[in-house]
């Protein structure tokens, strides 16, 4: 008995865990759904974390002209720390 609730109990922890949310004042139309796959950039490689809003932003200006893409700047809610993705 013991051992079947301690199992439901890590279910449930891992639900939660796969299904929260970052901080809601995020904007830039990104996904406020948060995932573990969110630290992966399209290249397959690990997205950069930057300190500040402001660091971030700036490399979203530079990411955008480069590719001619939308990208906006966002903190995560896993890290805390700044992100940049599409926009």
């Amino acid at each position: 008995m013991i051992v079947a609730l301690v199992i439901l109990a890590l279910i449930a922890l891992a639900i939660y865990w796969l299904t929260r949310t970052s901080e809601a004042t995020r904007s830039g139309g990104t996904s406020l759904r948060r995932t573990a796959a969110s630290h992966i950039n399209a290249n397959g490689r690990p997205k950069r974390g930057y300190a500040t809003m402001d660091e971030a932003r700036d490399a979203a200006k530079k990411q955008s002209a480069a590719t001619n893409q939308s990208m906006s700047a966002y903190k995560c809610g896993t890290c805390k720390l700044f992100h940049i993705g599409h926009a």
